[in-house]
């Protein structure tokens, strides 16, 4: 089975199909056991849709009504408990309701409901044309309403983990973000705050159509973005990393991500920041490390859970994220 296929990745060509995208975040699942999986892939699908739909509205068809649409049903469900008639035509709501909705569901599941909403919210707040982000604080609220709250709904989150969960949501988005510099750049998206790019001299412009390379003033903006600004980004945000009594599936999950992370980085820097040469060698990168990580779990079968990421590799960034952390996390618990 194809992650890409469960959450959405072939509904409303927004921006792009992020096919590649989709497997490079999801394939850490591939190893859990079906019935857990499924609750993930579950969750990943209604984020990636709603995000594809509202994406579609901004870029795909301006001034779209769809996204809008669903997020009044939305805002009738939680205010009602239950869908009213015209609002069954969401399939997305429809496995909300029947999730957190219903006799006293609601009660149970009102930390999700509330991240849902939360991320609704943003979704209205940030997608739309022409956003500019003015200053570092502005960058990081947007980094929490997103991709935070999307942490913090995801399954087999103890309460007492979903701050720092946040936390982790808010390093993934800055990652995505500079993941998608020149993909953003094409589409007129440009999450560069204006006081930093005023501070080193670049433009919003120059950014958006690629002649920021030739300013140089970009090389010290990126280094600053990424030597600075974002090791202190994680030090501040990963604490979900060393939480002992972590679900064995958001240990797998953390340890996949922290590899991308680390690709990331090391191809950006290879490609001395320039972005559009990023995207280029980048996406290759992940093809050939899919392939490997597919081979490594067929020959695990039957599927157990378990760490695609190398330890070691683990254990360096934790190092990197603090200087007084010993670089171990609990030991990976089989999932039943």
């Amino acid at each position: 089975m194809k992650i890409s296929k469960e959450v959405a990745s072939s509904e409303y060509y927004a921006i792009a199909n992020d096919e590649l995208k989709d497997e490079d975040n999801g394939i850490w699942s591939a190893s859990l056991p079906q019935n857990i999986q499924a609750v993930w892939l579950e969750r990943f699908y209604w984020i990636r849709w709603v995000d594809r739909l509202a994406e579609q509205d901004q870029l795909v068809q301006p001034g779209g009504k769809q996204f809008p649409a669903f997020y009044q049903a939305w805002q009738r469900l939680r205010e009602q408990g239950y869908l009213s008639p015209a609002d069954q035509s969401w399939r997305v709501l429809k496995q909300i309701e029947t999730c957190w909705f219903g006799d006293e569901s609601a009660d149970l599941y009102q930390l999700e409901i509330e991240a849902w909403d939360c991320y609704m919210q943003a979704i209205v707040d940030y997608h739309k044309p022409a956003l500019v982000i003015t200053t570092l604080e502005d960058y990081e609220v947007m980094l929490d309403r997103l991709a935070g709250a999307c942490f913090q709904l995801l399954p087999f989150l103890e309460d007492h983990h979903r701050a720092i969960a946040r936390g982790f949501g808010i390093v993934d988005q800055f990652y995505n973000n500079l993941r998608d510099l020149g993909e953003d750049s094409h589409q007129g998206i440009c999450y560069f705050p204006t006081a930093l790019l005023e501070r080193f001299g670049v433009t919003r412009q120059e950014i958006l159509n690629v002649t920021c390379f030739e300013n140089p003033g970009y090389i010290p903006l990126m280094q600053f973005w990424v030597e600075v600004y974002l090791p202190e980004l994680r030090k501040q945000n990963l604490a979900l990393m060393m939480a002992k009594d972590l679900h064995p599936a958001w240990q797998c999950l953390t340890a996949w991500f922290i590899h991308r992370y680390i690709r990331i980085e090391q191809v950006m820097r290879t490609c001395q920041y320039n972005f559009v040469e990023f995207a280029q060698r980048y996406w290759q990168v992940v093809r050939q490390d899919l392939e490997q990580q597919r081979e490594k779990i067929k020959q695990s079968f039957p599927a157990q859970s378990q760490l695609l990421a190398d330890r070691s590799e683990i254990a360096g960034f934790l190092k990197l994220v603090s200087p007084t952390s010993s670089g171990t996390r609990p030991p990976l618990q089989p999932i039943s």
